[in-house]
């Protein structure tokens, strides 16, 4: 991640920006199982609907 001194902007790779995901993805998801609120099947059955009615084509999970 590097910021601009002259005009604050901020900018990241594709990289960064996808682990800053999975890990806030992730921190939500252990959160939500750690309280009882979904388990790891649920979640599983969710991503595959959500990539179902998306027309972008991602790989599946296993």
């Amino acid at each position: 991640m590097q910021e601009d001194p002259k005009t604050g902007r901020v900018t990241v790779t594709i990289e960064e920006l996808a682990y800053s995901n999975m890990f806030m993805v992730e921190a939500l998801f252990e959160l939500l199982a750690e309280k009882g609120i979904l388990n790891g099947v649920e979640v599983k059955e969710r991503v595959k609907k959500l990539q179902a009615e998306t027309k972008l084509n991602f790989p599946r999970i296993q």
